[in-house]
């Protein structure tokens, strides 16, 4: 069984658990929040009320005024504080599964059998995640993309032991919230979105070390080309258009050996190689010319919300 959620947690107060938070005030949920460093929820505070202010200001994802919004996150200074009283976790500590695995079995120790709990992981798999857990069906990981709180997507990924209600539960919270979240039926490390990122990264570094294009240029190529379709469409429903009245079928016919030719030609190396920090630090310092992290954020989200607007409305 799984119960109505009314009241949230976040666990993990860094960029991620902030933007979390931000997102779930917005949209009436009451949130507490806990990080092991007590600094680290101040600071969180202040990150997601800019949030807030940002989201506000720009009329997206809000669905209660600014300072009810603001109201509805508050710190609290233990996990069994925390979590005592609410319907549904989320989990965005450091990424590392010792430290994810200590937390789920706090939470699983406070908690009863009808609370959900995330896990906002990147990479790590579910099934390691919940294997200290006594009541591990209602664990799931719900991967978000940065910056959460504007970006759809939620990559919602069951483990060996998690419940289908639970994942129909957590997919259905998700949508509620205004994300778009898809369930992916095979653990993998990664997932989905950043498997697909990570081979794009590979060879866009190996075309910069191997002098064929700069960084900037390479990001150009992204943005500008693929990137821009990539806003509204993926890639089996780009190449499908590729193939003209004979879709994916004829494309896939067609272009196949072009693409094989390619594929043998690509870098296929598991390590970064030496001078990957050397020459993307150098190339990302000419690319933004000295603008500051802070202000290429900013910028971010403008278009983000920009965009958002233009695709969803």
């Amino acid at each position: 069984m799984v119960r109505h959620i009314e009241t949230t947690a976040v666990i993990g107060a860094g960029l991620i658990g902030a933007q979390w938070a931000a997102l779930l005030a917005a949209k009436g949920y009451p949130v507490k929040l806990y990080d092991a460093d007590p600094q680290a929820c101040v600071q969180a505070l202040h990150k997601a009320h800019g949030y807030l202010a940002f989201m506000s200001a720009h009329e997206v994802a809000m669905d209660i005024t600014l300072d009810d919004a603001k109201s509805n996150i508050a710190s609290f200074s233990s996990i069994p504080e925390v979590v005592a009283n609410v319907d549904f976790v989320l989990e965005a500590a450091s990424e590392r599964l010792e430290v994810k695995q200590a937390v789920f079995a706090e939470v699983d120790r406070h908690t009863s059998e009808d609370v959900i709990i995330t896990s906002s992981s990147s990479a790590l798999l579910m099934s390691d995640i919940q294997s200290v857990m006594e009541k591990p069906h209602r664990a799931v990981i719900a991967h978000p993309f940065n910056p959460a709180h504007l970006v759809p997507l939620v990559e919602i990924v069951p483990g060996a032991m998690t419940s289908g209600a639970i994942t129909t539960a957590a997919k259905a919270f998700f949508d509620r919230l205004g994300k778009i979240a898809i369930i992916v039926n095979k653990e993998v490390p990664g997932y989905v979105a950043n498997r697909l990122q990570a081979a794009v990264w590979r060879e866009a570094i190996d075309l910069v070390l191997n002098g064929v294009v700069s960084v900037e240029d390479v990001d150009k190529a992204l943005s500008t080309g693929p990137g821009i379709r990539y806003a509204f469409m993926g890639q089996h429903l780009i190449y499908h258009l590729g193939g003209g009245p004979g879709g994916i079928e004829h494309f896939v016919d067609h272009i196949g050996e072009q693409k094989k030719r390619l594929w043998e030609n690509m870098a296929a190396w598991t390590e970064l190689p030496r001078r990957t920090k050397e020459a993307l630090s150098k190339g990302i310092d000419d690319e933004v010319g000295g603008v500051s992290i802070a202000d290429l954020e900013k910028r971010r989200d403008e278009i983000l919300v920009r965009l958002l607007k233009v695709i969803y409305g």
